[in-house]
C-alpha cells in the first residue's frame, strides 16, 4: 500500500512539474515580441458593452517581459486604461486585468482574472475566474479568459469565454511589430 501511495504522489508531483514547465514556457513566448506594439482587430464581440471594441483600433504593447511577469498595455482607440498582467504567482501562471483612470487611480473593478488551468499548452493558456474575482463580482464565475500564440499565422489572440462559449475575441498581428519609443 505504501508503494502505491508513493507512486501516486510521485505521479502527481511529475504532473504538477510538467504543468508548471508548460506555463513557464508559455510566458517565455513573449520575449521574442517584447518592446513592440501590435495592432489588432475585434473578430468576435457578443458581450454587453462589446460595441466599444467593434471597429476600434486595438493596440497591445509588450511593454516589459521577463521570466516572472509580462505587462501588456491594451489600448482601444484613445482609451489607454487597460493593462494585462501575466505573471507567475507561486507555482502557477496568473492573468490580471489592471484598469485605471487617466490620472492613474484604480477603477473600482480592478485586478480581476484567474490562474491558468490544466488545459493549457506552451502556445495557449486558459484562465478561469479566480476566487478574488468571483468574490468581487459573483457574475464573473462563468468567465474564462485565454491567451494564444498562433505562430503559423503570426497572430496573438485574447479571448473571453462565458460558460465555455466563446463570446469575445481580439486578434493581434505579430508579423508587423511597431517599435515602441
Amino acid at each position: 500500500m505504501k508503494s502505491l501511495i508513493s507512486l501516486l504522489t510521485l505521479a502527481l508531483f511529475i504532473a504538477c512539474t510538467e504543468e508548471q514547465q508548460v506555463q513557464g514556457n508559455f510566458l517565455v513566448n513573449y520575449e521574442d515580441y517584447c518592446g513592440y506594439a501590435y495592432e489588432g482587430t475585434t473578430t468576435l464581440s457578443d458581450i454587453g458593452g462589446g460595441e466599444a471594441f467593434e471597429n476600434a483600433r486595438l493596440l497591445m504593447i509588450l511593454e516589459s517581459c521577463d521570466d516572472e511577469v509580462v505587462r501588456i498595455p491594451f489600448h482601444v482607440d484613445d482609451d489607454h486604461s487597460r493593462t494585462w498582467i501575466i505573471q507567475m504567482k507561486g507555482e502557477r501562471l496568473h492573468l490580471s486585468h489592471d484598469h485605471r483612470y487617466e490620472d492613474g487611480t484604480e477603477h473600482d473593478n480592478n485586478f480581476y482574472g484567474g490562474y491558468a488551468d490544466d488545459r493549457g499548452t506552451v502556445l495557449e493558456q486558459f484562465f478561469p475566474a479566480d476566487e478574488r474575482t468571483i468574490e468581487d463580482r459573483p457574475t464573473r464565475n462563468i468567465n474564462t479568459w485565454s491567451k494564444e500564440f498562433d505562430l503559423a499565422e503570426l497572430t496573438y489572440y485574447y479571448r473571453l469565454y462565458l460558460n465555455d462559449e466563446l463570446r469575445f475575441e481580439a486578434a493581434f498581428d505579430l508579423a508587423n511589430p511597431i517599435p515602441v519609443e
